[in-house]
């Protein structure tokens, strides 16, 4: 996906007639993609955070559909929520 989201940003980039609007794309797709893998990293950081996180009854398999189905969301929200109500297991 992030793959992808570089390539098509890239294509724009370059299909100006101006060199400089293709530099400037090619920035902008390589900030663009920071931001994807920091995300992402984020996301992967929170959702094995909450699988070695111990909470009462179902509540774990909740936030694991949480946090997998609304990446962005739902890992804030277990970020500000979720890790207080569980323990370190």
């Amino acid at each position: 996906m992030l793959e992808t989201t570089i390539q098509s940003l890239s294509f724009l980039a370059q299909s100006g007639g101006d060199a400089g609007y293709a530099i400037g794309g090619g920035i902008f797709a390589c900030g663009v993609g920071l931001v994807s893998l920091a995300l992402f990293i984020f996301w992967l950081w929170m959702l094995i955070d909450c699988l070695l996180r111990d909470f009462e009854g179902v509540e774990k398999i909740v936030w694991l559909l949480v946090i997998f189905f609304f990446p962005l969301i739902g890992a804030l929200l277990y970020l500000f929520i979720g890790r207080a109500r569980g323990t370190k297991g």
